[in-house]
Order: C-alpha cells, then structure tokens, then sequence
C-alpha cells in the first residue's frame, strides 16, 4: 500500500523485488509526519544511511524548482557549491529577515534590562564631578554590558547529500569564539530562536504490484518536501 504522506506524483521506480531495511533512527524525518520535532542539523550526511539515491533525470534543476515553489530561498540554499561567496557576519542579518528580526528582538531586551539597573547609584558623582558626566559613565557602562551579552551567528554552507535538494544548505551557529556572554562569566550564547525551511528530499517506499496479484514487491520513489530547522537568533544563558 502505497505511504500516505506521499503527495508528490511518483517519479520513477524499477518492478524489481528489494528487501525492506529497517528505518535508521538518524533519518526517521524523511518518514515522519512533516509537523514531528526534530533538532536542528540532527539529519544523518552519511551516504551509508541512505539506500537510494535519485538518477540525474530525478535532478532537473526547474522542475525540482518547481515542486520547491516558493521555499525556495537562496540565503538558505544552493543547488551548486557556494563556499566561494561566503558571507561575513556582519552580511548576514542584511540579507536574511529572519535573522534581522532575531537579533533586534533580543538586543531591544538587553537594552531593556540595561536600563533598569540603577548605575547611578553605583555611580555617584565625585566631588568636582558634573553630573552628566556621571551619565554619561553609566551610558557607556550599560552599553558595554549589552554589547557583551549581543550573541552573534556564525555562518557555513554544509553539503546533506544527493538524496537532498538543494544539496547545500547554509547552517548558522552561536558564535562560541569568546568564553563568555555574561558578567560575572559562566553564562553562553546557546540557540533561541529556529526558522524551518523547506528542502526536497528523495523518500523511496515498497509496495505491492497492483496490476499482478503475484505479491511482487515494487520499489517507489518520489520527492518530497520536509521542514528543516535552522538557528535563527540566539541569546546569553545559562542553560
């Protein structure tokens, strides 16, 4: 019987008999419902963990474009290597919304907490001292602790393989290149915030020969379109 989740129409299969393989726990998305959690960049590379790969008439560029459709983004995904036009950091939220929207959102609250520590009481002015010249002191003071505690995303275009299209995909990371976020020290910058894109990927399935009732077993192939999460914000914590 044909998989149920199975909306895409059928690409090509061959009406040789193959044996069933247990589902390998590294990839249980690919036979997942599209809304199961899943960690981002959990998803197996390994060509060992997948049986089947799709043949170069399976891999034309404007019809796999065209079953993408709209998820198609191109800050998020290539069908060619794209290492040579790497990003910068500081590129990245220009050219991406949803990272933009992710690190304004949490630095306007370490903006917030800032300005809600009393650094003029720790800060009294000295005798002789101006008095905004003591403002001034806790301005840059409550700037250095929010510009300390800003975590910033890495940026690395990662090859999933040919049972995935777009092959590349950009991952982003908390930037972990300082030892700390916080003052005192022992808080990280760790994820917290994911946007799910959408990739092709290509999901065989076994299933009986309907036009012989010989309990032949037919191999079936198809792309299919699966969520796959990405970090898209992150923030300073200690868990």
């Amino acid at each position: 019987q044909r998989d149920p989740l199975i909306t895409r129409e059928v690409e090509g299969g061959n009406s040789e008999s193959q044996p069933t393989t247990p589902p390998n726990p590294d990839i249980h998305l690919i036979r997942s419902k599209p809304s199961a959690h899943v960690r981002p960049y959990s998803l197996s590379r390994s060509p060992n963990d997948y049986h089947y790969s799709p043949k170069p008439k399976h891999l034309r560029a404007p019809r796999l474009l065209k079953l993408l459709g709209p998820s198609y983004d191109p800050f998020w995904m290539s069908p060619q290597d794209p290492r040579s036009r790497n990003t910068s950091l500081e590129q990245l939220g220009t050219l991406s919304q949803d990272l933009a929207d992710g690190t304004s959102r949490y630095r306007k609250k370490l903006l917030q907490e800032a300005e809600n520590v009393e650094l003029p009481v720790l800060l009294p002015p000295e005798e002789g001292m101006a008095s905004n010249l003591s403002q001034a002191v806790a301005h840059r003071l409550r700037r250095w602790l929010v510009d300390s505690a800003t975590c910033h995303l890495t940026s690395s275009w990662v090859d999933l393989g040919p049972v995935f299209w777009p092959r590349w995909v950009r991952h982003t990371e908390c930037d972990t290149s300082h030892t700390g976020c916080s003052w005192p020290p022992g808080m990280t910058c760790r994820p917290a915030q994911f946007t799910h894109i959408k990739l092709l990927v290509w999901h065989c399935w076994m299933s009986k020969d309907p036009a012989i009732d010989t309990g032949r077993i037919l191999q079936q192939c198809t792309w299919r379109q699966i969520p796959y999460p990405v970090v898209s914000a992150c923030k300073c914590s200690c868990r």
